[in-house]
C-alpha cells in the first residue's frame, strides 16, 4: 500500500471529513467501485478506469476542488485535486505515495513550466 498522509495532515484540505479522506486512501479497488461516486465513475467509462483514477475522484467528492488534475514528469504523472490555486496546499499523488503539499511547488522542483 503506498504512504498516505495522516488524518491531522488531511484536515487542513478535508476537514472534518478528513477521517473519510483517509478511509478512501486505504481502500481496495472493490471497496472504491461500491462508493457511489466509484460506481458512477465505472458506468460512464468504455474501458475501465484505474484504481488510482477511482480514489481520486472518490476524493474530489468530499471536498470543494475542482476536478482531478494531472501533469507528466520525468519522475512519473503527478495527479493532484485542483483548489482553484497552484499553491494551495491539497492532496496529491506522485512518485509512488499521497501528499499533502502544492501542485505548484512540484511542478517547479521539476522543472515544468504553465
Amino acid at each position: 500500500m503506498l504512504p498516505t498522509p495522516s488524518i491531522k495532515a488531511l484536515q487542513t484540505i478535508f476537514s472534518e471529513n478528513a477521517p473519510q479522506a483517509k478511509a478512501l486512501l486505504t481502500y481496495t479497488r472493490e471497496q472504491l467501485l461500491l462508493t457511489p461516486v466509484g460506481e458512477a465513475l465505472a458506468a460512464e467509462c468504455y474501458n475501465p478506469p484505474s484504481t488510482k483514477d477511482i480514489r481520486m475522484e472518490c476524493l474530489n467528492a468530499l471536498g470543494d476542488f475542482y476536478g482531478v488534475e494531472a501533469f507528466d514528469t520525468k519522475k512519473g504523472e503527478c495527479l493532484y485535486l485542483n483548489t482553484g490555486d497552484t499553491y494551495t496546499p491539497t492532496l496529491v499523488r506522485f512518485n509512488g505515495a499521497y501528499l499533502v503539499t502544492t501542485w505548484g511547488d512540484i511542478a517547479e522542483r521539476h522543472g515544468i513550466t504553465a
